[in-house]
């Protein structure tokens, strides 16, 4: 596993791992490049062969992709990078999960307590329902 590099992704990670257990495989900070279907890979931009995805699940099916979107996600030019990598992202049969910072504030503190964990759990529920 590879550094976590964003705030809120350890206690994102440490929460997804105290629900999940060892019946999941968890890595951080996957290329993006590495999640593309054959059909993308020669079509990536030199800044998409740099990006990565925070955090990575992968249960046996589709890999779910978690992002742990931070404050400065909100400007135009980069939640058009967010947007574009997440259609691509689906396109290549992942699930994606966004922590958003507004729906997140326990988690975006680095806190692990009841709070945050049910604000992770809210936003991902629905790949495990």
């Amino acid at each position: 596993m590879t550094e976590i590099i964003g705030n809120g992704e350890v206690t994102a990670l440490s929460i997804l791992k105290k629900e999940y257990g060892d019946s999941i495989e968890y890595r951080t900070q996957v290329p993006f490049k590495d999640l593309m279907s054959w059909e993308f890979k020669d079509g990536l931009s030199e800044r998409q062969m740099k990006e990565s995805v925070d955090i990575v699940l992968y249960t046996g099916f589709e890999p779910v992709c978690i992002r742990v979107q931070g404050k400065d996600h909100k400007g135009v030019l980069k939640s058009s990078r967010d947007t574009v990598q997440k259609q691509m992202l689906e396109w290549s049969n992942c699930k994606v999960i966004d922590l958003w910072w507004y729906d997140c504030p326990t988690l975006f503190k680095n806190i692990e307590n009841d709070e945050s964990k049910r604000e992770v759990i809210e936003a991902i529920s629905w790949v495990f329902a």
